[in-house]
């Protein structure tokens, strides 16, 4: 057995100053798109998500794999594609992601009573196009849609957040004071509707006072079996974060209590949502607040419970950028209450982990309202070519760290 050493050796630097300038010359993995997927994954790295046996990580690596698997055919001559999968592949292996991730596509004949499942035969396993959207509600409260718009409203009382023919999620909010218009999130109702074969129909209810670790029936899964349930509420943190996976729609919901409100995020793949369109029904994911509802962040505020300097430096200590910093400072200036800067962290979070390519696309630093929130290609096209260069750096490391 070899055992790798601290610093090459003169020929290895060679050879990797030889990778580096062909992995790094212009335009590399650009025309097949490559880029983007590989931005996507560093960005979430940077976000905070670290290289580890971690369901966060594991997730970015999927969602690297899945991006990369969509290019197979544009880039199948490329061949740094082809590193790059072979990078993909050797993470899943060294943090053992199939274990962390049970909706993992292909599961193993062991985990399904034996028996290898097909695409045409394993209804219970989302087989669509897997880019996913992404919804959250946060603070007081903040909405950011399926179509990527943010926007803050009042929606006091109870609210569809979303109703499909398998899922429906309703939130609740109340008045956080009565010297401003905010409101925050109270109680969540998440109803999982039955699916022939797949579980039967499952509800969760999360409050202020609780955020359970199961459903109201008392179960934590429905559906295929405990070491794989189609239908599954997973207690992240106890009596802080829980999660909610639907495999046979791919959907995730993830519920958070903090301090003394609640915030919900839920990802779904887009091609579902196409499905909705049309659709007259109140939905705030797809069609944002009602304009009566929206608040005019400069002026929602009639008192001012903290100075807006002091909330802008409570909420950089967080490491939170964009419209989730400005939220933060906003609800810090309206309530003073310090625990939404954990909301507004946990929202960011949510984003990076669940949609890692969406994060990408819209977080861009800016932290300075007005914002503009859609990035035209040129940035993305610079942005993507910085990225990619760093990507490829590590993935040169990585190929000499396994040697």
């Amino acid at each position: 057995m070899r055992l790798p050493t601290p610093h090459p050796p003169l020929a290895g630097l060679a050879t990797t100053t030889l990778l580096l300038s062909t992995l790094l010359a212009p335009g590399v993995g650009g025309e097949c798109g490559l880029e983007g997927c590989t931005a996507a994954y560093v960005a979430g790295k940077q976000a905070g998500i670290e290289e580890n046996a971690t369901p966060a990580y594991c997730t970015l690596v999927d969602r690297y794999r899945q991006c990369t698997d969509a290019l197979s055919s544009t880039c199948r001559g490329e061949i740094q594609y082809h590193s790059i999968k072979r990078m993909i592949s050797s993470f899943v292996t060294r943090y053992n992601c199939t274990r962390l991730l049970p909706g993992d596509p292909q599961p193993s004949a062991a985990h399904m009573g034996g028996v290898a499942p097909t695409d045409a035969h394993d209804v219970c396993q989302y087989r669509g196009h897997p880019e996913p959207a992404h919804c959250g509600l946060f603070g007081d409260p903040h909405l950011k849609t399926f179509n990527d718009s943010y926007m803050t409203c009042g929606v006091v009382g109870a609210w569809p957040l979303l109703n499909t023919p398998s899922l429906a999620i309703q939130v609740t909010n109340e008045a956080v004071g009565s010297a401003n218009h905010a409101t925050a999130t109270t109680k969540v109702t998440i109803i999982i509707k039955g699916h022939s074969g797949c579980g039967s129909e499952r509800t969760y209810e999360a409050s202020t006072e609780a955020l359970p670790r199961a459903f109201v029936d008392g179960t934590t899964w429905s559906g295929g079996s405990p070491e794989r349930p189609y239908i599954e509420v997973h207690e992240k943190m106890p009596g802080e974060h829980t999660l909610i996976t639907v495999s046979f729609i791919n959907a995730t919901v993830a519920v958070r209590k903090i301090g003394r409100y609640l915030t919900v995020q839920v990802t779904l793949p887009e091609k579902l949502l196409r499905e909705l369109e049309g659709d007259d029904e109140l939905q705030l994911c797809l069609q944002g607040c009602p304009p009566h509802e929206l608040l005019d962040r400069a002026g929602a505020a009639s008192a001012v419970a903290m100075s807006k300097k002091k909330a802008t430096k409570l909420c950089k200590e967080y490491n939170i950028t964009d419209y989730y910093l400005d939220s933060c400072i906003f609800d810090l200036v309206t309530t003073g209450d310090q625990s939404f800067r954990i909301a507004a962290q946990a929202a960011q979070k949510d984003l990076w982990e669940h949609d890692p390519v969406g994060a990408q696309r819209l977080l861009l630093n800016c932290s300075q309202p007005p914002c503009v929130w859609n990035i035209n290609s040129s940035q993305q096209s610079y942005q993507c070519s910085s990225i990619m260069m760093l990507a490829l750096v590590l993935l040169v490391i990585n190929v000499w760290v396994e040697r």
